[in-house]
Formats: structure tokens, sequence, C-alpha cells
């Protein structure tokens, strides 16, 4: 195998990179990362969104339009990210819409979906931590995944991301 036909990647639509859409700062990152490797490799992109459960259900309705506002929202942030992930990889990314705690819901969807191979998160930048997903996936679930998670520094200029990605 000559140089030039290791670096070309024969398109895998089974291979899937999944990004988590919230409204951290260090999604772009994530999402510039994932998008460049998806290319790269011929992969394919995945993003999902996680409402968090209504505190408030005192009242069925009140509780009913909670969600359904909830839900509207998470379908246009998603929208938006897809259309950003369908201009830099020229195809649509499969979408999840989950409720409950991000992170189970991040573990069962793994769990269940046997297309999707890397995880790719994005670390804050901050003196804080890399953020409660991050810190949560690394400290708890890395050694019980059946797939690598790549976490992308939140630092990275877009430079910085495509010369590594």
């Amino acid at each position: 195998m000559t140089d030039q036909q290791a670096v070309h990647h024969k398109p895998d639509s089974n291979y899937t990179f999944l990004c988590v859409v919230d409204d951290s700062d260090e999604l772009s990152q994530a999402l510039r990362f994932a998008c460049r490797r998806a290319v790269n490799t011929g992969a394919r992109m995945a993003l999902l969104y996680v409402m968090e459960p209504a505190e408030f259900q005192h009242w069925m309705s009140v509780g009913e339009l909670m969600q359904a506002e909830r839900r509207e929202e998470a379908e246009e942030m998603l929208r938006v990210v897809s259309a950003m992930v369908q201009k830099r990889t020229g195809s649509t990314p499969t979408l999840f819409i989950r409720e409950g705690n991000v992170e189970e819901e991040l573990v069962k969807l793994i769990d269940e979906e046997p297309s999707i191979s890397v995880l790719v998160l994005g670390a804050a930048s901050g003196g804080e931590g890399p953020g409660p997903l991050v810190s949560y996936m690394v400290q708890k679930k890395a050694g019980q995944l059946r797939i690598p998670v790549t976490i992308v520094p939140g630092s990275l200029s877009e430079d910085e991301i495509d010369a590594i990605a």
C-alpha cells in the first residue's frame, strides 16, 4: 500500500461520530473536530440533545405545555447545529432527542446504537475543570464504554483543530 492509499479512507456510513448538543462554549470546538474527522474518514455525524425532565408536574396541562416548549427548543437548536454540520460535511447528521439526565441518556444511546463509533466532547477551558459531562464520562464511564471518547480542549483555535483533525 502506498502512502497515497493510506491517506484516503473508504467511506463507511456505519462509522459515526457523536456530539452532544448543548449551550456550552466548547461545543463549537467539539463539532468542528468531529466534522473534520467525519469528512476525513468518510464517516457520518450524529447529534444528541437531552432535554431536562419537567420538574413542575402539579397541573398536567402546565407540564404538557412545558414539555412541548422544551421539545420545540430542542428541535430548533438541533436544526441550527444540523445545518452547520451539513455545511461542513456535506451530509445530514442523524439526530437524537432524549429526555432525562444527560449522562444517563448519553450512555443509553451509545449502548442502543451500534453505528455510533466515537464520542466527541468539548472540554471547558476555564479553571473549574473540563465540565460535568466530560468529568462524568472520563471518571465514571470511560472504562465501561464500547467506544472511544475524544475530548477536544475548548481552548483550541479553528486552525489548531483543522491541523489535528
